[in-house]
C-alpha cells in the first residue's frame, strides 16, 4: 500500500524547533510503501515499511548524513526509524540499491542517536524492493 510517492523537499530553514535536513534547500524522490499488504497475512516483516529515496539533482545530497533525513521522514509520516527498510536508489544498472541501517546508539533526553551503516542490498531485499515498486506502478 502506497503511503507516499512523490518529491519530498525542504527549504533549509528551521521550523517548529526542528533543525532542517540541511541548511540549504533540497529535494529527493521518495516512495514510502507499507509492506503489510504486499504478502499474505501469515507473514510479518520485522521492517513493515519500505522507503526508497533518490536524488533529484535539486539541492544538497543527504547521502552523507541520512539520519536527519530519516528522522524528518519518520516525523512527517508517523514511522519508527528502526521499522523501515531504507533503500537509496543509486539509479544505475548494477548494485542499484544501497541499504541504510540505523542502529540505536545513545540517547540524550528524548533524542535518540543512531549508528548509520550503508551496505549493498541483499538479493532478498532487492526482490522485496522490486516487488513493492512494481505494485506501486500498477496501483
Amino acid at each position: 500500500m502506497k503511503i507516499f510517492n512523490g518529491k519530498y523537499s525542504w527549504d533549509g530553514k528551521k521550523h517548529d524547533n526542528r533543525e532542517p535536513i540541511a541548511w540549504f534547500p533540497g529535494a529527493y524522490n521518495l516512495k514510502i510503501i507499507s509492506l503489510k499488504e504486499t504478502v499474505n497475512s501469515k507473514v510479518h516483516y520485522l521492517k513493515p515499511y519500505l522507503c526508497v529515496f533518490s536524488e533529484t539533482g535539486e539541492g544538497v545530497s543527504v547521502s552523507e548524513n541520512p539520519e536527519k533525513f530519516a528522522k524528518h521522514i519518520c516525523s512527517d509520516f508517523s514511522l519508527e526509524i528502526e521499522k523501515v527498510l531504507w533503500a537509496e536508489d543509486l539509479q544505475r544498472d548494477s548494485n542499484r540499491y544501497e541499504i541504510v541501517v540505523f542502529t540505536r546508539n545513545s540517547k540524550l533526553g528524548d533524542t535518540f542517536f543512531y549508528h548509520v551503516e550503508k551496505r549493498r542490498a541483499l538479493a532478498g531485499e532487492v526482490q522485496i524492493i522490486k516487488k513493492a515498486l512494481a505494485g506501486l506502478q500498477s496501483s
